[in-house]
This record gives C-alpha cells, sequence and structure tokens, in this order.
C-alpha cells in the first residue's frame, strides 16, 4: 500500500503538482513538450514550471499576449535574447517594460527608455524598477512633458522622490508656458505702441526710449524663458516680433505737404480689409481666404511703402492706415491660430470615444489608458488659449471640451469599474480565509479557483498587490484539502467536542445562533458518515446541537412575544393617524406641524419592528393608506408654496433686468428675501434648487451695487493721486532746475496710467505738462544763450 504514494509523477495526471514534478523531471532537450505546457495548460503554475525550463524564443513571444503569464515571459526572455535576437523581440514593448523594470544603472534605464513609445508604458515600469537610486536617476534626466505626467500619476503614493521631481517639474513647464504667453502678449503690445508712435509728437523721443527700454527688458526675458522651455524640448519662439519693430523715424518737416490723391483709395482699401478681416467668424474660415487676406494685405502694403517713397501722406491719415495694417496682421494670425486649432481638433475628434461600459475586463485597461491619451491631447491643445469678446472660439473648441467630458466620463466609469472588481477581489479574500478558517474545503477551492480568475483580469499594477495573498490562500486551500483527505475523522471528533462545549456552557444568544450555525455548516462541508463510526458521530453531533439550540428557541420565543406587542403598536399608530385626519382644521393648518407629525408617524412605525408578516400587512396597507393622504394633503400645501416661491424668483429676475439704479435693485432684493422667508414649507431639494436661482438673482444685483461702489472709490483714488502728481510736478517746475522733457514726459505716462478721469481734471492736467514744457524749453534756450555767449 505504501508504494501507491511513491509512484512516479505523470505528465498527464490530473493534478497539477503531479505535472510540475514531472515537468523538472524532464531534461532540457524537452523544449517541445516544455513549449506544449506552457502555451496550453491550464494552471497557471503549471504553465510557469514549464516557462522556467523554456530555452526557444518563439513560444515565449507568443506568451507575451497572454496576460496571465506575459510578466514571467517577458522576464525570462530578457534573460535569453542577445545580440542576434531579432530586433522585433528585443523590441517588444512588455520585453522594454521587464527590462526598464531590472535595469540597475541609470545608462540602462534610459537606453531602454528611449525604445519605449508610449510614455505611460515607461512611466509605470520604471516606477516599478526596485532600486530607488535608478528611479530618481531617471527622473532627474527626464524633462519629456508626457513622461513626467505619467511619472507624477505613477509615482504618486508610491515614491515620494520621484513624485515630487516630476511634480516641481511640471509646474516649471506650467510657469514658462504662462511666462511665455504673457510675454508674447506684452511684445504686441508693445510693437503696436511703436507703429502708433507719431514722429511729430513733442514728446516722441522721451515715449520712444520707454518703450525701447521696455522691448529690451521684455526680450531679454523671453530669452530665458524660450531657454528654460528648450529643456522640455519645446521649440524656442521665431524671432520674427524682433524684426518688426520699428526704427526710430525722424520727425517729420515743419511744413509736411498735403496728402496726394493716392492715399485715400489705400487708406480705404485697407479699413475695407480689416472689416473683413475682422467680421469673418471663425466657423467661416479657410485656409483660401486667410491666403487671400494675406495676399491682398502684403499688396496694400507694398503700394503704400510706394507712394510714401515719392510723397508723405498727412500724419492722420497714416496713423489710420497704420491702425488699419496692424489690426489686419493680427485677425490674419488669429485665423491663422484657429486654422490650426480646427484641423488639429478635427484629427481628435475623429478617435472614437472607447467603449468602456460595453468592454469586457481583458481590454478595459487598453480603453483607460485611450481615454487618457486622448484627454491628454485635448488638455495640450486647449493649454494657453484665451479666448475674448473680440476673438471667440471656434465650434471646435465647444467640441472639443464636450469630447473631454464624455472621455473624463468615461475614464471615471473605468476606474469605477476596475475598483468594483478589486473591491469584489477583496471580499471574496475574506469570504476564502474564512472558509478555510471553517473548514469549508469545496467553498475554499471554489472561491481560490473564481479568486485567480478575478485576479487576471485586473490591471498588473493593482492585480500585484494580491499576488501574496493569493500564494498564501493557494496554500491554505490546499493545506485544507489535504487535512480532508487524512483528517476528516478527528474533524468531526472536534466538531462534536465544540458543540458539546456549546450545550454545556452557551453563549449569548446571537452568538450562540451563529456559533451552532456555524458548527453545523463545517459538519455539512464534510464529506458524507460512511462507516459505522462516523454514523455514530453525526448522532453525537446532532444531540448535542439539540442541546445547544435550546437557548435559541427560548430567545425565538421572545422574538415572537415582541412581534406581536410591536403589531399592537403600530395599531395605536394608525388610530391616531385617522383621528388626527379627521380632526384637524385643514383650512387653518400648521403645515410645519403637519410634516413633523408625518415624519414622527414614520419614524414611530419604523420602530415597532418586526412584526410578523401576514398579522401585519392589513395594518400596514392602512397605515399607507392613511400616511399616503396625510402626505397628499401636505403636498397640495407645497405645490402652493413651491408656487409662490417661484413667483418670487421670476420677480427678482425681473428686478434684475430692470434698468433702476443698483442700489433700488438692491432694495426691492431685500423685500423679496423678507417675503421668501415668510412663504411655507417646501421639500428640501425643490427648496434647495429655487433657493439657488433666487440667490444667483440677488447676488448679480448685490455684485453690480458693489461694483459701483468699488468703482467710485477707484475713481475718487485716481483723482487724488492724479491731483497729488500735477502738485508735485508744479513744485519740481519751481524748484528744480534738472527738470528736462524727458521727466515730464514720464509724469505724463503716470498720469496717463491713472485711466478715466474729471474733464477739468484732464484739463488741468493739460495745462500743467505744457506749462512744464515751456518752462523747460525756456530753461534750455536760456543755458544755450549762455553757452553762445549771448547777453
Amino acid at each position: 500500500m505504501f508504494k501507491l504514494f511513491k509512484r512516479k509523477p505523470r505528465l498527464d495526471s490530473a493534478d497539477p503538482q503531479d505535472r510540475i514534478a514531472a515537468l523538472a523531471a524532464l531534461d532540457d532537450g524537452e523544449q517541445e513538450t516544455f513549449a506544449r505546457f506552457f502555451l496550453e495548460d491550464g494552471p497557471r503554475e503549471v504553465r510557469v514550471a514549464a516557462l522556467a525550463r523554456l530555452a526557444r524564443l518563439e513560444p515565449l513571444v507568443d506568451g507575451l499576449s497572454d496576460d496571465a503569464v506575459a510578466e514571467p515571459a517577458a522576464a525570462r526572455l530578457r534573460a535569453l535574447i542577445d545580440e542576434d535576437t531579432p530586433e522585433s523581440i528585443r523590441r517588444h514593448p512588455r520585453v522594454l517594460a521587464a527590462a526598464m523594470e531590472n535595469a540597475e544603472t541609470l545608462e540602462r534605464a534610459l537606453a531602454v527608455a528611449a525604445w519605449t513609445e508610449n510614455a505611460h508604458d515607461r512611466a509605470v515600469a520604471m516606477c516599478r524598477n526596485p532600486r530607488a537610486a535608478v528611479r530618481a536617476a531617471v527622473a532627474e534626466a527626464t524633462w519629456e512633458p508626457a513622461m513626467l505626467a505619467e511619472l507624477e500619476k505613477c509615482a504618486r503614493g508610491r515614491d515620494k522622490n520621484v513624485h515630487r521631481i516630476a511634480r516641481d517639474r511640471l509646474a516649471m513647464l506650467r510657469a514658462a508656458r504662462a511666462d511665455r504667453a504673457q510675454q508674447e502678449e506684452q511684445t504686441e503690445k508693445l510693437l503696436e505702441a511703436a507703429l502708433t508712435l507719431d514722429a511729430s509728437d513733442p514728446h516722441y523721443d522721451a515715449r520712444r526710449d520707454a518703450i525701447e527700454r521696455d522691448w529690451s527688458k521684455i526680450l531679454a526675458e523671453a530669452e530665458a524663458t524660450d531657454a528654460q522651455l528648450a529643456k522640455f524640448g519645446i521649440a524656442s519662439r521665431d524671432p520674427s516680433a524682433a524684426r518688426r519693430f520699428p526704427p526710430r523715424r525722424e520727425p517729420p518737416p515743419v511744413a509736411a505737404p498735403a496728402a496726394g490723391a493716392d492715399f485715400e483709395p489705400l487708406l480705404a482699401q485697407a479699413e475695407a480689409l480689416r472689416d473683413a478681416v475682422t467680421g469673418l467668424a471663425a466657423d467661416e474660415l479657410g485656409g483660401t481666404a486667410v491666403a487671400d487676406c494675406k495676399r491682398s494685405a502684403e499688396a496694400i502694403a507694398a503700394r503704400w511703402d510706394a507712394e510714401v517713397a515719392a510723397e508723405l501722406p498727412e500724419a492722420s491719415v497714416a496713423k489710420r492706415f497704420q491702425d488699419a495694417m496692424a489690426t489686419v496682421q493680427r485677425g490674419i494670425g488669429d485665423m491663422e491660430d484657429i486654422l490650426s486649432l480646427t484641423a488639429a481638433a478635427e484629427d481628435i475628434l475623429r478617435s472614437e470615444v472607447p467603449d468602456v461600459e460595453g468592454a469586457d475586463f481583458e481590454r478595459l485597461e487598453a480603453c483607460g489608458r485611450d481615454t487618457e491619451r486622448q484627454i491628454a491631447a485635448i488638455d495640450r491643445l486647449l493649454a494657453g488659449r484665451v479666448w475674448t469678446k473680440d476673438r471667440p472660439p471656434p465650434g471646435a473648441v465647444g467640441m472639443l471640451q464636450e469630447r473631454r467630458g464624455v472621455l473624463a466620463d468615461a475614464a471615471q466609469q473605468c476606474q469605477k469599474r476596475v475598483n468594483a472588481l478589486a473591491e469584489e477581489i477583496t471580499a471574496l479574500v475574506a469570504q476564502v480565509r474564512d472558509s478555510v478558517a471553517s473548514g469549508a474545503a469545496h467553498e475554499a477551492s471554489e472561491g481560490d479557483r473564481r479568486l485567480r480568475d478575478l485576479v487576471r483580469l485586473l490591471p498588473r499594477d493593482k492585480a500585484r498587490r494580491f499576488q501574496s495573498e493569493l500564494a498564501e490562500i493557494g496554500a491554505s486551500v490546499r493545506e485544507l484539502r489535504d487535512w480532508r483527505t487524512f483528517a476528516e475523522t478527528p474533524k468531526r471528533k472536534a466538531l462534536c467536542e465544540q458543540i458539546e462545549a456549546l450545550a454545556a456552557e452557551p453563549l449569548e444568544v446571537h452568538e450562540q445562533i451563529e456559533a451552532v450555525k456555524s458548527l453545523r455548516s463545517q459538519w455539512n462541508a464534510l464529506s458524507p458518515a460512511d462507516s459505522h463510526g462516523d454514523r455514530e458521530l453525526r448522532k453525537r453531533f446532532d444531540r448535542a446541537a439539540e442541546r445547544a439550540f435550546e437557548p435559541c428557541r427560548a430567545y425565538f420565543k421572545a422574538q415572537a412575544e415582541q412581534r406581536t406587542f410591536n403589531l399592537e403598536q403600530r395599531r395605536a399608530i394608525v388610530a391616531a393617524l385617522e383621528g388626527y385626519l379627521e380632526d384637524n382644521d385643514w383650512e387653518q393648518a400648521d403645515w410645519r406641524g403637519v410634516e413633523r407629525v408625518l415624519r414622527q408617524a414614520r419614524a414611530e412605525w419604523r420602530q415597532y419592528h418586526p412584526v410578523d408578516r401576514k398579522a401585519g400587512r392589513d395594518v400596514a396597507n392602512r397605515f399607507e393608506e392613511l400616511a399616503g393622504r396625510l402626505h397628499e394633503l401636505l403636498k397640495n400645501e407645497w405645490d402652493r408654496n413651491i408656487e409662490r416661491k417661484q413667483a418670487i424668483v421670476a420677480e427678482a429676475t425681473q428686478v434684475r433686468e430692470s434698468g433702476d439704479p443698483a442700489t433700488v435693485k438692491a432694495d426691492a432684493m431685500k423685500g423679496l428675501q423678507r417675503r421668501w422667508k415668510q412663504v411655507g414649507p417646501v421639500p428640501r431639494r425643490v427648496d434647495q434648487r429655487l433657493w439657488k436661482l433666487f440667490r444667483d438673482e440677488c447676488e448679480v444685483v448685490f455684485a453690480d451695487r458693489n461694483a459701483i461702489h468699488d468703482r467710485h472709490s477707484r475713481r475718487r483714488r485716481a483723482i487724488d493721486e492724479a491731483e497729488g502728481l500735477i502738485g508735485e510736478l508744479a513744485r519740481r517746475v519751481d524748484i528744480d532746475p534738472g527738470l528736462n522733457r524727458n521727466t515730464v514726459a514720464e509724469y505724463e505716462h503716470r498720469l496717463h496710467e491713472l485711466g478715466d478721469l474729471p474733464n477739468e481734471l484732464k484739463r488741468r492736467i493739460d495745462a500743467a505738462l505744457r506749462e512744464a514744457d515751456r518752462t523747460v524749453a525756456a530753461r534750455q534756450m536760456a543755458a544755450a544763450a549762455h553757452e553762445a555767449g549771448e547777453p
């Protein structure tokens, strides 16, 4: 009999452990057998055992497409490949991921990362590398925005150092992009200011010097920003803006000739082109329209330059022409930007939204990556774009934003499904542990098999945290099966002793019920009692179980008495409701009190639970009928109050839209707020919705009133500051002999920055500036005369 347990393990055995032992006994030359078991056998442990003996690359490559064994297959391939291995195998994504996860040096990690196109795969594999120094070195060497974004997500909660590096660099990138956008805006403003300067302006030189100082500062800042963005692989800006900065103009002769007849048609054409460009809607753009506008602008500018070379126009005509052409150039730039955005948006919108809801779990991980990739593409396309009233967004922007919302919902649904599966696995782990603990071998085996099937459906990063538990549970289940095979009789005796102990020393009733049920369940999980000894143990167990259950029967009797009492109390509640409905004066009802009565009746009804189902059915029906009648009366009152509050909301809208002064509208809103408080009860959800509408109307009115107050305050501060500057300039004119025109221009610039001022104050400012100019000019003439020796 002993020899039966010493048989040589066979490859065709039904027991996976026998097949594993048989594979271990084969020679290394049995590669066909190893390949067949690796590709075709069922249990993963058998396939991994065959994998460990494989030396052929072809079956290992086939295994890369099987998620159950893809990771060990990639690791095995990585150990076998050499310089003669085909590039398609060495560059396979799973092989590269395994190589990156096990890279021992920064150079090796960066080399493998250079072969991996997908930033997400690179980041996930890098975060799995067990060497903290390698992970940190790769993060320090990474400047690619997509890779940094993926590293920031993958390292969150796992590697604080890598997460910090990626987070800081992404913040640096965002700040640099914001600086670039601000610098471009300031550059355009300075260009426009330089183009619109009038050479005949007596302060031309001072204003030109100030613009050039700001221009040099912006160019230096832009160069530093470009250098910083170059670290992230973002190309520097086209230096055409610097070339467009106009040269300093000489003031025109005092007696400039009048504009010839040829300037007016060109000015009319420039203004007509300006109107055409600004009137072209974003969704009406086309490449042909933009090209036509550019050609027209170039032709008009060339003709204007030819005319100016022959004869100078009037300053007002030249300024109008320059303003029109500047507007045309900005409009063409906006149109080209919109066309580029629309083309990129069409490429994105052609991609299908991953069907997360309909995808099975095998495809769910790929759907999640595709969803995140599309969201990142939309965010990159829309980042840094500002839409204004003069430059409204094209329709593609709305479509992109709508698509992003759909993709965000899909990503959230994908994450919910993965989390739900992980929660199901966690619950099943607890169930299997309970089955192992209670000795339910059949349930434990089924649960273990179900666990392994479910874990294979999880993404690898989430599945990894269950591997140790699966190994532990598998060992426990195998031990339980062995124990069941060889030790059921001692288990029966132990169960008998436990149930007899419960009969002798009962626990608290609920614990006693659960203990008896648990022991009975464990007993039923055992194999049928076939021998005489097992049948005697079964009778012994049944007798002890009857004794152990006696306290539970007393408890159930008490429960029956409690149900009878609960039924009587519910009948009393029904009687009280009937009297309340009949005796109450519903014309003058206290509706808030009615709400309390209905709420209290339902609370007390739930308190007297449980009752016998059959006996309590009629009482429950009567209660629901009375509660329904009371609710109907209350609902009618709610409807009336809802109408009152809706009317208040409508009045609030009328007040907001009226042309009354802001203070008058604010007082009207306060009166409506007082009326709102006097309205009776309304269901909470409806009340919150109406209150939000009413509050929004009130906030708009009160915001307008506050804005007026703020505007008056700002205007008062500007007037006070202007008064101070006028006085300061007058004092300097009197006491500062070194006062020059540049200083006067600076005062004029500071006064101009104060914005709109009263006309009287503007006249005083102009008079003060003229007086300062005259004084400075007189001092300069006197100084020149003194130097020339004139008396």
